[in-house]
């Protein structure tokens, strides 16, 4: 009995982290399938517990094999409320895992698992899990009571007699599953307040943009007609630059000096011989 206890506990450790932690910041429907597989695990540790505690007390002589079998000779066992409850809750979130279920608000506060169990639909949200698991919890401290022996059978309240049982998940006196509808009308009433939040804050902001754009407006026209013309000059043309080759320049230069050396050559006086020369 006490390793099932220890196996239980450490579920219930896993179911912790994956509420307060994974699904905080993932808010998946992925998240709460896995918390409802760890939590179904930790009830089949705790009802092995229960069973291994009837043996010691001799109330039973062998623990089933299937989970079925189990559950009834727990119901047969134990006439507690709470066990009785617990029982039909597990039948619940067994069911809630083999049917074929749908995602709504994804990433969101109110990431919703839906899935139709015995013809009725049921949800699976943050508040509902949290509110499971509390359920289990108290369950898991009523076990751990048995096996230290701070309960005796029968304190609690009991089931009353006459009472039609049944152990699966078509039980219409499962408890829980008024709260379920409770719990689903103020979801829907939250998630109602959140789109009437988001409606109006669009609204203010495309009112605010409006207002903005009108004012942008406004000031544009302003400084269209107080804007004067601008008189500018035009701008030369500016002509390319030759290019002109080397041998070209080199011929140029020659010319030059050429022309230079028959200037100077004119300015200088003429011999006596020569003048002498026209004369004749």
């Amino acid at each position: 009995m006490k390793e099932s206890i220890e196996n239980a506990v450490e579920e219930l450790k896993r179911v912790d982290h994956s509420i307060f932690v994974s699904l905080k910041y993932t808010r998946t429907v992925d998240i709460l399938v896995n918390i409802l597989t760890r939590m179904v695990d930790c009830y089949e540790f705790l009802f092995e517990a229960l069973l291994k505690y009837a043996v010691e007390r001799k109330m039973t002589s062998e623990i089933p094999a299937t989970p079925k079998e189990r559950c009834v000779l727990i119901k047969h066992l134990f006439k507690e409320q709470e066990v009785h409850d617990n029982v039909d809750l597990y039948f619940l979130l067994k069911a809630m895992l083999k049917v074929t279920y749908t995602r709504e608000n994804e990433y969101r506060r109110h990431v919703t698992m839906k899935a139709i169990v015995a013809g009725r639909e049921e949800i699976i949200n943050i508040n509902i899990i949290s509110q499971y698991y509390e359920i289990l919890t108290s369950f898991f401290h009523l076990v751990d009571n048995f096996r230290t022996g701070q309960y005796v059978l029968g304190t609690m309240p009991l089931v009353s007699d006459g009472a039609e049982e049944k152990t699966d998940e078509e039980n219409p006196s499962n408890p829980y599953w008024s709260k379920v509808k409770v719990m689903r009308d103020e979801a829907d009433a939250e998630i109602a307040r959140e789109k009437e939040m988001r409606e109006r804050l669009r609204q203010e902001k495309a009112s605010l943009e409006r207002e903005r754009q009108k004012e942008w407006e406004k000031r544009k026209a302003k400084e269209q007609e107080h804007k004067k013309k601008r008189i500018t000059k035009r701008k030369p043309k500016i002509k390319p630059k030759r290019v002109i080759s080397k041998d070209k320049l080199k011929f140029i230069e020659l010319r030059k000096q050429a022309k230079k050396r028959l200037e100077k050559e004119k300015k200088k006086p003429k011999s006596a011989a020569s003048r002498n020369k026209f004369r004749r």
